[in-house]
């Protein structure tokens, strides 16, 4: 990896031409686009990890998230392996907030970066080969993005003949929550077999346990490992079946021990905005905490919903 001040400069120069794609993304009919590819490759991928967030900003319990993956497959995931870093410009739950969206595009290229030096430091074999995207999405559900990438994937992704690829989500057990929320699918009945496409496809979700820290208020919600465990096997003994929720669906969900404890990116931001730099230096990986400082990311409004550059 080059050097911090090249990266940085570098970047900046992007800023430009990421504000364009956005903007034709944003006023076009398509619903996922690649924007960049850090490390491009030809690999077509058998097994697609996506990590799909507001990366506002990206911490290092993306990162762990992101590389638990890429280091240990479970059941099903085969080799080769690619990883899409995803943005949805709509988001279920939470108000848009255009003036950020190239910021953020910006915190996921840096990141990706982040991401392969990771890799590449713990000397992962398949490392140099790997190819991170950078996309947008529309949809504002799990299953609705799957479908998307599917219908209007780039050539990279179609696997060869014969063969099929699958999306992995890479996810925290707060989105389970949420993914598995009848509220959330309210045109279906039952509601939860509006994810019937999704698992019919393949498709996984790779769940990491996201326990109450007291370094995390957010995480209060949450409960122990062992109530998070005991939510997923209550899924998968047909607890949801009334709601739509087929219990052949059970191997599809795979849930994994954590590392990014007391870790948050409101617990980031916050750092951010009364200035603990080393905190946020020890939150996030090193590219994203040098981008946030040249840019003054944060600094004035802690919520995210301004971002200054």
């Amino acid at each position: 990896m080059t050097d911090m001040p090249a990266r940085l400069a570098s970047l900046r120069s992007l800023l430009p031409t990421l504000d364009s794609t956005l903007r034709t993304f944003t006023n076009s009919t398509s619903k996922f686009h690649i924007v960049r590819t850090i490390n491009p490759t030809p690999t077509q991928p058998r097994t697609l990890y996506i990590l799909d967030s507001s990366f506002n900003p990206p911490s290092r319990a993306h990162l762990s998230l992101a590389t638990s993956a890429l280091k240990k497959q479970l059941g099903g995931e085969a080799k080769p392996l690619r990883l899409l870093l995803l943005f949805s410009t709509h988001n279920a739950d939470k108000a848009p907030s255009p003036a950020s969206f190239v910021q953020r595009i910006a915190l996921m290229s840096i990141f990706a970066e982040d991401v392969l030096s990771s890799l590449q430091t713990d000397s992962l074999e398949e490392a140099d080969k790997l190819s991170i995207d950078i996309g947008l999405a529309k949809e504002p559900y799990y299953t609705d993005k799957s479908v998307a990438i599917t219908a209007e994937a780039p050539e990279v992704y179609k696997p060869p003949e014969g063969e099929r690829m699958i999306h992995v989500h890479l996810v925290g057990y707060d989105t389970l929550i949420r993914f598995c929320n009848p509220k959330y699918y309210p045109n279906h009945k039952p509601p939860l077999s509006a994810l019937a496409p999704f698992f019919s496809a393949g498709h996984k979700l790779r769940v990491t346990q996201r326990p109450f820290d007291l370094n995390d208020s957010s995480s209060r919600e949450f409960g122990t490992v062992e109530e998070q465990e005991a939510y997923l096997q209550n899924i998968k003994d047909g607890g949801l079946q009334s709601e739509g929720f087929d219990p052949a669906w059970r191997d599809q969900i795979d849930m994994v021990g954590g590392t990014g404890l007391g870790i948050s990116s409101t617990r980031v931001r916050t750092a951010a905005k009364e200035g603990r730099c080393d905190e946020v230096g020890q939150l996030c990986t090193e590219g994203v905490a040098a981008w946030m400082r040249d840019q003054e990311l944060y600094g004035e409004d802690a919520s995210g919903k301004k971002m200054m550059g």
